[in-house]
């Protein structure tokens, strides 16, 4: 079985530790790497873009904070996935880096399991949105459903983007469809070009937003 590597990013070595013992408990995750900073970070992914799946990152680091970490990883296009970590919720920053490229957020006192049911969605996924995220997406969207701008999907990308809200994966979609997976990443592509997002779970908080997807029934949970 191929496992799941995850990379630590945080400046705190006891943390770094702690989060390696409770991962690999997991029979489905490894920890690859570790990194104190975002500067170190950055290096190792220069040296091996493709050192990890996805990486825990930690917002409050030296050197480098996570926030701008997370700008030059989706800057650079490395093709690795993000849950950043942060001892405290904040609202508008949560929402800034989810449309940034995170793939999720983690709260540092969090339950293990749900870290690890975090982690897995995400690589799965390509996202992982929790209720409180979830709750200001909504908000988000009431607050500024004046300002949307409708883009011009095609009939097939909004049924794909709706199957993406459910958690279906490339290949789940394709046999539902009837369509090969070469074609669901094309119009996944097509979709993030649109829409102009950075990620599956920019994609996500757009269908909310446009109420193509009814956040009602919410497979987040």
């Amino acid at each position: 079985m191929t496992k799941i590597r995850v990379g630590i990013v945080d400046d705190e070595r006891l943390f770094i530790q702690g989060m390696k013992m409770i991962l690999e408990q997991d029979d489905e995750l490894t920890v690859s790497f570790e990194a104190e900073n975002g500067l170190e970070l950055l290096e190792k992914l220069a040296e091996d873009e493709h050192l990890a799946d996805v990486i825990l990152l930690d917002l409050a680091m030296p050197l480098l904070d996570g926030v701008d970490t997370l700008l030059k990883i989706i800057s650079l296009s490395i093709p690795i996935k993000v849950i950043i970590l942060t001892s405290h919720y904040n609202d508008s920053m949560i929402v800034k880096l989810l449309d940034e490229g995170a793939a999720g957020f983690l709260a540092k006192n969090e339950h293990p399991d749900i870290v690890i049911q975090t982690i897995k969605g995400v690589h799965r996924k390509g996202f992982f949105i929790n209720d409180h995220i979830m709750q200001l997406i909504r908000d988000r969207r009431l607050l500024a459903k004046r300002k949307l701008v409708d883009i011009d999907l095609t009939h097939r990308e909004i049924e794909i983007l709706k199957l993406i809200c459910k958690e279906y994966t490339n290949k789940e979609i394709a046999d539902k469809l009837r369509i090969s997976s070469r074609t669901v990443e094309g119009h996944r592509k097509s979709i993030l070009e649109k829409i102009d997002c950075k990620n599956t779970a920019g994609m996500v908080i757009y269908a909310i937003e446009h109420k193509i997807y009814d956040v009602s029934i919410s497979p987040f949970n």
